[in-house]
């Protein structure tokens, strides 16, 4: 076996990877102080195994990785290799080359390799038994390590000649062979100790078992009936779901049918509002040709008023003429009798024909000059006729326009009035409209408040929430745990109570004799003398090691007692027991004095125990010569102080007995027998605590678990709210469109109105304007009228005057044509008076004629 290289990395001043070869012969490092020639030696035995840092030189395991330097950084590892040549196979592993690695990581992991390959710590220390390069080898020698082997006892340089001379790998079987030997006893002595246990407990797991196979049945049975249970409640609830679902469908059925009546309804509105805005816009057309109709019929009224004055002007005219007719017809009548009577006087007139003559062209030129003037009268009287028809159709339009601009006049003013109504009252609903959108927005801004105030609030509930879990989950984490605590003490305090029941770790003699003094067989027993012991924790090793084998002794009332009990062993064949009457053992005096001023002192044995007081001889006897200190030093000082003469126990086991001898090491197998009772009743009394600490734990559970569903009702509340309130500004913002649409249409007609009353108003100035012209025409027109008609009255006048004159004339001159054609002719009367009555007939025609 060579060393033929070290590969370090890492480890403590070898930043950068390293190797150190070495041959056969003699290798030597050499440096000055301080340049790491140590580290070498210290890394071929941490990668050996070394476990203390001590050895390595450090103050943790940390500290052999690279620490780093100002121009480099720390490293997270540190490596080692041994590369070893194995070809005399000298190391019991099958291959020429051996490389043995260690790694350690600044997390604390470690890894041990063998040729690459991961192994246990354990490999590597028994792959170099026996070579000398194990962690014991001597292989590995420092400063000062001949003085420590040749000054070490004679254990230690054992241990080195055992290594030199190949036989440290068998002492550590050996070792390891007793341990497991020793376990196993151990663990066969618990197993005896189980199964008597478990002996004594199959007759009552029997009928647990029992208990339990009818449980499971019963438990069968309920799970079947909670089953069933939940079945009739699953259908009853799904049958309530499918109500609810029915009643739900009819409710959106019924939601639908009001909601599509709404749009019906919002559509007949829409329609009804264009209706009237038709409505009206016809009301208007409507109006204003009922205005334009009635000045129409004012203007036809006026035409009419003005025919209706021609036509009794006419039939005036007509009955005056068909007067003058029937007079000229009566006069023709009276003339064919004169011309009769004057055809018979014609003979004898003759003589004044002459004379007649004369008197009739007289006559027919005064005639003829009255038929000039009258003429002349009838065309003034035309024209004045002709004139004051002008005026009548001027007073009649007059009138008409005056009667039509009063008319329109009354409707603008009664349209005024009714604008003025309408007015008010679109300003009114305007008003109210307005003041209703500003109390919707006002109202929606409260709600937007609200939303934003509960939205808040409900943030302010969810961190509250939050916080309720998290309270509720660490006070559940705190009673779980404080649950399991309880019970792991439960456990504990059983497992202690069937312990000390069973009495495990006392003896089998005497837990013989207890058995038979618990059944009432023997009588006058007390028991083992821990039993009936009472101390502090703190001193009980102590006094389970100053009592020793004593500790199991049993005390009796008698020596007639202890006898019987012998006996009844004895046939039993279950062993051996020491017994203590109480009427027998007395106590010894114990001179000893002065240990309070001892440094570590801590009492006398038999003062630091209770007990009743017909124990207290026993008591005395067995511990009254028994000092108590804190540590073995003190032990050692106080009993070489007092020559020997009584024991002496530390706190911690350790004992200086009279005489001097010590005895020491782990704890006796005896130890906790006498604090198993105080540590029950501690751990009774944690248990109770901790019940308590469970009910206040549970209370602040339940109260946390309240408190959660209190803010998550209180959260339910505000989302459910905060939903109303959206479902409200939705529901204000409809209303909000629909006032502000209603507002702009009443805007809108109030303009129009007031528009409409500005024009009205205009065009009532106008047409009074009118009506006062229209009514001074009228006054003046009327003034005209009378001039006229006076006029027209006198040259009437005047003309009937003319008539009548013309009418005496025309009489004289027929009579005298008569009274000439008379005297003309006398032969020819008829003739000629038939020739000049015709001649007088056809003038009188005539005259007819220009009449009609």
């Amino acid at each position: 076996m060579l060393l033929t290289s070290v590969q370090i990395q890492g480890f403590k001043s070898f930043a950068d990877k390293t190797v150190l070869k070495f041959g056969r012969g003699v290798t030597a490092v050499v440096g000055p102080n301080g340049s790491g020639k140590s580290n070498i030696s210290d890394a071929i035995r941490w990668v050996l195994g070394e476990q203390s840092t001590k050895s390595l030189r450090g103050q943790s395991m940390e500290d052999v990785i690279f620490g780093g330097t100002v121009d480099r950084k720390p490293h997270g590892f540190c490596e080692v290799t041994l590369n070893i040549d194995n070809a005399d196979r000298e190391l019991n592993f099958d291959n020429d080359f051996v490389s043995v690695t260690r790694r350690y990581y600044r997390s604390h992991e470690s890894e041990y390799l063998i040729n690459g390959n991961v192994v246990r710590l354990k490999d590597i220390h028994e792959l170099f038994m026996d070579t000398g390069l194990g962690r014991d080898g001597y292989s590995m020698i420092g400063q000062g390590k001949i003085d420590s082997i040749i000054s070490s006892k004679s254990q230690e340089r054992r241990d080195i000649f055992e290594e030199a001379s190949g036989i440290s790998r068998y002492r550590y079987r050996k070792t390891d062979a007793e341990r497991k030997l020793s376990s196993a006893d151990d663990n066969l002595v618990r197993l005896l100790d189980i199964m008597k246990e478990l002996e004594v407990r199959i007759g009552p797991l029997s009928e647990q078992s029992k208990k339990a196979e009818k449980f499971l049945t019963l438990a069968a049975q309920k799970k079947e009936l909670e089953i069933g249970l939940w079945l009739n409640i699953l259908e009853n609830s799904k049958n309530n779901l499918k109500n609810q679902d029915d009643k739900i469908a009819i409710a959106q059925a019924h939601y639908k049918d009001l909601e599509n009546k709404l749009i019906g309804f919002d559509e007949l509105s829409e329609k009804n509002s264009a209706d009237f805005a038709r409505f009206t816009a016809e009301i208007d057309d409507r109006r204003r040709r009922i205005s334009l109709y009635t000045e129409n019929i004012a203007k036809i009224q006026g035409d009419i008023s003005v025919l209706n004055n021609d036509i009794l002007h006419n039939e005036e005219s007509i009955n005056r003429l068909n007067g003058e007719i029937e007079e000229i017809n009566s006069s023709s009548e009276t003339n064919a009798k004169e011309i009769a009577d004057k055809r018979a006087q014609a003979e004898h007139k003759n003589v004044e024909s002459e004379s007649l003559q004369v008197k009739l062209a007289d006559t027919e030129a005064k005639l003829s000059g009255l038929l000039l003037s009258s003429d002349d009268i009838s065309r003034k009287i035309e024209a004045d006729v002709v004139l004051l028809n002008e005026v009548v159709n001027k007073i009649s339009d007059a009138r008409v326009e005056c009667l039509s601009s009063e008319a329109t006049v009354e409707e603008l003013v009664s349209r005024s009035s009714s604008i003025d109504s309408l007015i008010e009252k679109y300003s009114s609903e305007f008003s109210a409209l307005k003041n209703e959108f500003e109390e919707i927005n006002s109202l929606i801004d409260k709600i937007e408040e609200d939303i934003v105030s509960y939205e808040n609030t409900l943030k302010g509930y969810l961190i509250r929430l939050e916080s309720r879990k998290k309270n509720v989950d660490e006070t559940k984490a705190k009673l779980d745990a404080l649950r399991l605590d309880i019970e792991a003490k439960k456990r504990k305090v059983q497992i202690l109570e069937d312990l000390e029941k069973n009495m495990e770790g006392f003896n089998h003699s005497v837990k013989t004799v207890m058995k038979e003094s618990d059944s009432g067989k023997l009588r006058g027993v007390y028991g083992p003398i821990l039993r009936l012991l009472s101390v502090d924790k703190e001193y009980s090793v102590a006094i389970e090691t100053a009592l020793g084998n004593a500790a199991q002794n049993i005390v009796v009332d008698s020596d007639g007692t202890a006898k019987y009990a012998i006996e009844m062993l004895k046939k039993s064949s279950s062993g051996r027991a020491t017994f203590l009457p109480i009427s027998s053992i007395k106590s010894r005096e114990f001179k000893e004095s002065g240990f309070e001023d001892e440094y570590g002192y801590v009492g006398i044995a038999s003062q630091l125990v209770s007990c009743e007081t017909k124990f207290k001889e026993i008591v005395e006897y067995l511990l009254g010569a028994t000092v108590v200190v804190e540590d073995i030093d003190s032990a050692v000082s106080i009993a070489r102080k007092y020559k020997y003469h009584f024991k002496v126990v530390s706190l911690d086991g350790q004992v200086i007995n009279a005489g001097g001898s010590i005895t020491g090491g782990s704890n006796i197998k005896n130890a906790g027998l006498l604090s198993r009772g105080a540590d029950i009743e501690k751990i009774k009394s944690d248990i109770e605590k901790l019940l308590k600490k469970e009910v206040d734990l549970s209370d602040n559970f339940n109260d946390a678990v309240l408190e959660l569903s209190k803010c998550e009702g209180e959260i339910k509340v505000q989302e459910d709210t905060l939903k109303n309130l959206a479902e409200d500004k939705i529901r204000a913002l409809g209303e909000l469109k629909r006032v502000g649409e209603l507002k702009e249409s009443a805007e809108h007609q109030v303009n129009e109105l007031s528009e409409e009353k500005s024009a009205s108003s205009e065009k009532i100035c106008a047409l009074k304007e009118i009506i006062k012209n229209s009514s001074e025409q009228i006054s003046q027109l009327e003034k005209e009228k009378s001039d006229i008609e006076a006029k027209i009255a006198e040259l009437t006048g005047g003309r009937e005057n003319l008539s009548s004159d013309r009418e005496t004339l025309t009489a004289e001159i027929t009579e005298l044509k008569l009274k000439i054609i008379e005297t003309k002719k006398d032969v020819e009367n008829l003739l000629s008076s038939a020739a000049a009555l015709e001649l007088n007939d056809n003038s009188k025609y005539e005259r007819i004629e220009l009449i009609k």
